[in-house]
């Protein structure tokens, strides 16, 4: 039997990266990630596939179990350890340096995970093939929002990210329908 090997600089990678750069994401994203609890790979993921035209499956909630153990078990406690130590680090050199390798932790166990995630697009696991990109990137932000009420500002900041997938206006539009 063969082993799968993960890849770490996949498209989904450069996507990801990219679109965290520019104007406005990066402070969207984390405004949703500590808002709405919504988990930032995951909605980058659903922005990227949307470009592939691949939506979530109805399977897709137990094929991406395994990431969102990883996602718990180690990007959530190097982040919550990262921003508790801000504070006594702007104080102490040596904190700063801690707190620069936890952030460089972060960063790589956020990139493992992104590879699990493009493990499964290779895998199709939990995906299909959508009609178009705007079909597709509302059915995946809407398995990323389910369980959520997203207040009106998480809404302009949902729609600022999907502005970067599809048209500016229907960006708008698809974000108040979910």
């Amino acid at each position: 039997m063969s082993e799968i090997s993960l890849e770490y600089d996949n498209p989904f990678w450069l996507f990801s990266t990219k679109l965290y750069r520019l104007d406005e994401v990066e402070a969207a994203c984390i405004y949703l990630q500590d808002h709405q609890n919504i988990m930032v790979n995951q909605l980058l993921f659903s922005c990227w596939l949307a470009t592939q035209n691949m939506s979530y499956a109805e399977d897709w909630a137990q094929q991406v179990e395994p990431v969102l153990g990883w996602h718990n078990q180690y990007v959530v406690p190097l982040r919550k350890q990262r921003r508790q130590l801000k504070p006594m680090a702007t104080a102490q050199p040596h904190l700063q340096k801690l707190q620069s390798h936890l952030l460089q932790a972060e960063l790589l166990s956020e990139q493992h995970e992104q590879a699990l995630l493009y493990l499964l697009y290779s895998l199709r696991k939990g995906l299909v093939t959508a009609e178009d990109r705007e079909q597709a990137l509302k059915t995946n932000l809407s398995f990323v929002v389910k369980d959520t009420t997203l207040s009106l500002t998480s809404q302009q900041q949902l729609a600022k990210i999907a502005e970067k997938v599809i048209d500016e206006e229907r960006a708008h539009q698809l974000v108040t329908e979910l």
